[in-house]
């Protein structure tokens, strides 16, 4: 395009300022608005992500129950408690197992100098770290092969009991004491978000290794199981075989959902991945109706404006102007008004989404603000923005312009 017809234009847009800034504040809102909220709804997807991983890798776990329906004989009504041998059990009969661990956990009191306070303690195998997820921050490490083998007395502790217990010192290398019995602390536990939980939140917890806690706990059965498939895809039907194995062991019926209380992580997972993923439709969806309000609006406009510059037109037309240069011109206006709303819609729009990002989040949070003080703002995003913008600009553009084109420049002179 030449330069000085760019230079017409653009003095011709400015002629209307006061008409184009409502329009022009509507696609910003809109713009605005929906980057907004594709960010939040964004973030908060990928915040349950992580927040899902800190409670385990693809975990279906087990505990016990109460049966519900009479089964050969027996009564309902049955306590189910699972014990250390059903690990090997299961283990042998389903092969799309790759790893399964005990947990056994309960109160007791830690004292640490004159420091003294109840809180769970969990007994767990060293496989317990991978698949919850549980890291021992720098310095540090989680229970091992030999802590288990040789039932020693060492302590993994949550990262707020540390702060609590030891303040400014170091724990790793000090001794504490549960339930009146020494134990070594060998790591303290790597910040996580953690978006379920049961008996309390990890940071609060101890871990010692099973064998010791059964030394220390006469507690012969076992609180819960964890397994994690080969593939994600098994999920389903290990739950379900599962209770086929333990159900033979134990006689109740398979098919009885009270028998067995299961938390399966992975089927829980997929699930508010589809919610979240609906929620940012439905989000989109309503900016996107804001900007389509907004192109409307601008459509309007350049009808208005068709009509009250028809003498204009057509003084152009009988001078030489060709149905491009007006097709051109209005286009062009379009694109004015939408670039501009679009620029302040992006920068609000980032500069909100840093300013909430720059917050410090406390991982100690266990409501909604944990999930909401992450938004995404990210380049694919504003690309998909940027394409839907340019179809409005050029569908709210274009049918105005071709009206304008298409002024017969006799009958346009003659428009009072």
């Amino acid at each position: 395009m030449k330069a000085h017809l760019f230079k017409l234009y653009l003095s011709e847009y400015r002629k209307r300022k006061k008409k184009t800034a409502l329009i022009t504040f509507a696609i910003a809102w809109g713009a605005f608005s929906l980057l907004l909220l594709m960010s939040f709804g964004r973030g908060l997807a990928n915040q349950f992500r992580v927040g899902l991983e800190g409670l385990g890798t693809d975990l279906v776990m087990f505990t016990g129950g109460q049966t519900s329906k009479v089964y050969q004989g027996l009564p309902k009504g049955r306590r189910i408690q699972l014990y250390a041998d059903d690990i090997d059990l299961l283990k042998s009969q389903i092969p799309e197992i790759k790893r399964i661990i005990p947990e056994s956990y309960t109160t007791m009191q830690v004292t640490y100098k004159d420091k003294e306070t109840s809180r769970t303690v969990n007994g767990v195998a060293p496989d317990f770290s991978v698949m919850r997820s549980t890291h021992a921050r720098e310095g540090g490490r989680f229970v091992n092969h030999n802590d288990e083998k040789n039932s020693r007395r060492v302590a993994f502790i949550g990262w707020r009991l540390a702060n609590y217990l030891f303040g400014d010192e170091e724990p790793i290398g000090k001794s504490l004491s549960i339930n009146r019995q020494p134990f070594t602390v060998v790591g303290v536990m790597k910040k996580k978000l953690q978006m379920g939980n049961y008996q309390g939140l990890a940071y609060d917890q101890i871990y010692i290794p099973f064998s010791t806690f059964q030394n220390l706990y006469s507690q012969k059965f076992v609180d819960r199981i964890h397994i994690q498939p080969f593939d994600r895809k098994y999920a389903v039907f290990l739950e379900r075989r599962a209770r086929e194995v333990l159900g033979k062991k134990y006689r109740f019926a398979s098919d009885d959902e009270y028998a067995l209380n299961v938390w399966n992580t992975i089927v829980q997972g997929e699930m508010t991945q589809k919610v979240f993923k609906g929620i940012n439709w439905f989000l989109s969806l309503i900016g996107a109706l804001t900007l389509i309000i907004g192109a409307v609006g601008v459509t309007n406009l350049m009808y208005a404006i068709v009509k009250e510059r028809t003498r204009e037109i057509g003084i152009k037309m009988a001078l030489g102007a060709k149905r491009r240069h007006v097709v051109r011109q209005f286009l062009m206006e379009a694109l004015l008004i939408f670039s501009k709303g679009t620029m302040w819609g992006i920068l609000l729009s980032f500069n909100v989404v840093m300013l909430v990002r720059s917050m410090p989040m406390s991982y100690e949070l266990t409501g909604i603000q944990s999930y909401l003080l992450r938004p995404i703002f990210s380049t694919d995003m504003v690309i998909m923005f940027v394409a839907v913008m340019a179809s409005l600009v050029f569908f709210s553009g274009i049918f105005p312009a071709l009206k304008a084109s298409r002024l017969n420049p006799v009958d346009a002179l003659r428009y009072e």
